[in-house]
């Protein structure tokens, strides 16, 4: 796009540039320049500096305040070769600058050479992008693979490697941030009889609705883990060592479950429970110990009940 308000000067311009297989639009002052910009962005501009209503360096300005042609490659050309104009020009956005009268060849040059960069430039945006989109596309593969090897494929849950990393990250934070720790440590009853009586299916069931049943039980800030094939494991921050609302809210979301569904089966969980406060030194693998202890101590006492 060639800005000049002097007939001669776009003539003559043209005619070099066409000869050289340049396609060429014109515009005779700063407004129709803006608006053919805006409308369709050319590759570069050559623009005049005097120019009536707006001169080259207003209209240079309005450009790089665009989005649509802020990228655009000026070239001023003007009858000025003053140093403190050619500074000025390059201050308001413009990349060269062409003094009138025209040399053919210098002319070439500078339009040559601006394309070229500019040529260069959008390369580089492009290898820049695919860049970004391949390591965009390795990142995304790379946290499924880890969040796959977290994660208990039948329930969703974290599995046992999954508890561990994220259980000491959230131990520590509890400790510096002076809060109690709840480690839950709980078994699906019956499971084995589940299986061998009315098969892995049914069993594998039971496993994903325990899952969801305590997914709905405990917070999404809670870990909820299957660490094993009936054993399930739960860290929790809390604010007191009160315990209790964490067994009732279970046990009545149990009972709902099995008045909802009417299976061959009634869902059963034993529970043990640890908390330790920020000044106990103990480690968060010998909480799930004690919680696995007391587990135990329920399950038997169920057994020696139902005998």
């Amino acid at each position: 796009l060639i800005v000049d308000d002097t007939p001669d000067n776009l003539r003559l311009l043209i005619k070099i540039l066409e000869s050289q297989g340049y396609i060429i639009r014109k515009s005779l002052n700063g407004r129709m320049a803006l608006q053919a910009a805006y409308r369709h962005p050319p590759d570069l501009i050559l623009l005049d500096i005097f120019m009536p209503e707006m001169n080259g360096f207003e209209v240079c300005q309005e450009l790089r305040s665009s989005k649509i042609t802020e990228q655009i490659p000026i070239i001023f050309i003007s009858i000025l070769d003053q140093i403190n104009d050619k500074v000025q020009g390059f201050e308001v956005g413009g990349q060269d600058y062409i003094t009138k009268p025209f040399e053919e060849l210098e002319v070439l040059m500078r339009v040559k050479n601006q394309l070229l960069i500019k040529q260069q430039y959008q390369q580089l945006v492009q290898q820049n992008q695919r860049l970004e989109h391949e390591i965009q596309k390795r990142l995304k593969a790379e946290a499924e693979v880890i969040q796959l090897s977290l994660t208990d494929e039948l329930t969703g849950l974290h599995n046992r490697r999954g508890f561990f990393l994220l259980g000491n990250q959230q131990f520590k934070i509890a400790q510096r941030t002076q809060m109690f720790c709840c480690v839950l440590f709980i078994d699906l009853d019956g499971l084995k009889q589940i299986n061998d009586s009315l098969g892995h299916k049914v069993g594998d069931r039971m496993l994903v609705d325990t899952a969801q049943l305590l997914k709905q039980t405990f917070r999404d800030s809670d870990i909820i883990a299957r660490i094993g094939g009936d054993e399930f494991l739960i860290l929790i921050s809390v604010d007191s060592r009160n315990t209790d609302e964490f067994y009732l809210r279970l046990q009545a979301n149990i009972d709902r479950y099995n008045q909802e569904h009417n299976y061959p089966y009634q869902l059963s969980l034993s529970v043990g429970v640890t908390q330790c406060a920020l000044n106990e030194n103990v480690s968060l693998e010998q909480l799930i110990e004690e919680a696995d202890k007391l587990m135990y101590e329920q399950k038997r006492a169920k057994r020696f009940v139902d005998h």
